[in-house]
């Protein structure tokens, strides 16, 4: 009896220890690797191969590589591999193919698991970004309700496309690499694809007897437009809404400005010509300030933090003159005086910087220095548009488009087309 007792007791001690004993494996993954070296120089489209060798005591089961921000966000795709091996190899190819990836420092992350531990290894990199390239210059017509879309080739022009709209103005999105059209009283949005012509987004409300869309303008990746019942809207390149404001009642948006956190809008009354210069928070769309103008505003720019320039026609001499918007104390200034004449468009050429087209000439306005300077003279304009990645300047009057060498001022081409140019567009890689 008690040699059985003892035998069950030591049983039971043995058993006891067994599970108690822990067996460990504190032996990480040991990760070697030959491509890319530390703080190697890469750029937009290379291709970079990631070679190495992982090995472990037991296994390796899992190893992920990445590429990371400084903020230690992954920016191209993640490539995985599960060896189940002790001895794993790879030489794997990395595409740098991503236009908006901004230049920078990055670092691979190449991380390896046994199942029980992970180690990481890191490499840094330096990056180019792939370099802004325009693409194309684009043209819109009209006739009715049928807009078309042509491509601009020097001295000729190639149809894109033809939409079953009528026409307000065109914009092009770089970044999403779409052409889009606006109607007026047909009420619709239609961006197209410019790789296949295809129809990428739109939005479309029953026809109006007055004027739908009132105006559109395009600014970093997203189109605004202005509505005749007194809405604000953006869309980003998948036609979702990320803006929204409402003006004051009876009132509808006429021109529109992106300036830091602030919306600053013109805005007209239904009715009469009482105009006001509105500046609305981006963030919530709710209303800073407002002020009545007595002029019509050609167009509104950013000027230094919290100021715009507005270049306006006199209500009662039709005259033009140039302004300065402060939207934190909601005045206005005029800095200096134009020469007597309607301003039909303007361009901004750089910062305080602009071209107008006032009295069948192109004159210089610079609001940094209070003066002016004529540009080019006798050059009859219905819009003025200015490349500034190509320092380039399209005139277009009437049917004809002519492009000038800005800074020689030296014509390069001229195009005329069968009908009257309405708008003019430049389009980039990215």
């Amino acid at each position: 009896m008690i040699n059985r007792t003892t035998i069950l007791l030591l049983l039971s001690f043995i058993i006891f220890l067994n599970s108690c004993e822990k067996i460990t494996d504190e032996q990480v993954p040991l990760i070697s690797i030959s491509s890319p070296y530390n703080n190697q120089q890469i750029n937009g489209n290379d291709t970079v191969f990631i070679t190495g060798s992982i090995s472990d005591n037991n296994v390796v089961k899992s190893v992920s590589i990445s590429l990371r921000n400084s903020n230690d966000i992954p920016v191209l795709p993640t490539i995985s591999y599960t060896p189940n091996e002790k001895d794993f190899s790879f030489n794997t190819p990395y595409f740098f193919d991503d236009l908006h990836m901004p230049s920078g420092q990055y670092y691979f992350s190449i991380q390896a698991s046994d199942g029980n531990n992970t180690t990481s290894k890191y490499i840094n990199i330096s990056y180019g970004e792939i370099p802004k390239t325009r693409t194309g210059v684009f043209f819109y017509d009209n006739s009715g309700n049928s807009t078309s879309i042509y491509q601009l080739n020097a001295n000729s022009a190639n149809l894109f496309k033809t939409v079953n709209s009528d026409f307000l103005g065109g914009a092009a999105n770089s970044y999403g690499q779409q052409l889009i059209s606006v109607g007026q009283y047909n009420a619709k949005i239609m961006a197209y694809d410019i790789s296949t012509g295809s129809l990428v987004w739109n939005t479309a409300y029953p026809n109006s007897s007055v004027p739908y869309y009132t105006n559109i303008f395009f600014h970093d990746k997203e189109l605004y437009v202005g509505i005749r019942n007194g809405e604000i809207r953006a869309y980003n390149s998948n036609g979702s809404p990320t803006y929204f404001s409402n003006v004051q009642t009876n009132y509808y948006p006429e021109n529109g400005l992106v300036h830091d956190n602030v919306f600053i809008s013109e805005e007209k009354a239904i009715g009469n010509n009482t105009r006001f210069i509105t500046a609305y928070w981006t963030n919530s769309g709710t209303i800073i300030h407002q002020l009545q103008l007595t002029e019509d505003v050609v167009d509104i720019f950013a000027f230094t933090p919290n100021k715009a320039v507005l270049l306006a026609n006199d209500y009662t001499t039709n005259d033009g003159k140039i302004q300065i918007y402060d939207a934190q104390f909601n005045s206005k200034s005029t800095p200096f005086g134009l020469s007597a004449g309607t301003i039909i468009d303007a361009e901004e050429i750089s910062t305080g910087v602009y071209l107008i087209a006032q009295n069948g000439n192109l004159v210089l306005v610079n609001s940094n220095t209070h003066s002016t300077l004529p540009y080019l003279n006798g050059i009859n304009a219905n819009k003025i548009k200015y490349d500034a990645f190509s320092n380039e300047l399209y005139v277009i009057d009437g049917n004809t488009i002519t492009a000038y060498d800005f800074s020689s001022k030296s014509v390069l081409f001229s195009y005329t087309h069968t009908s009257p140019v309405l708008d003019l567009v430049f389009l980039f890689n990215k």
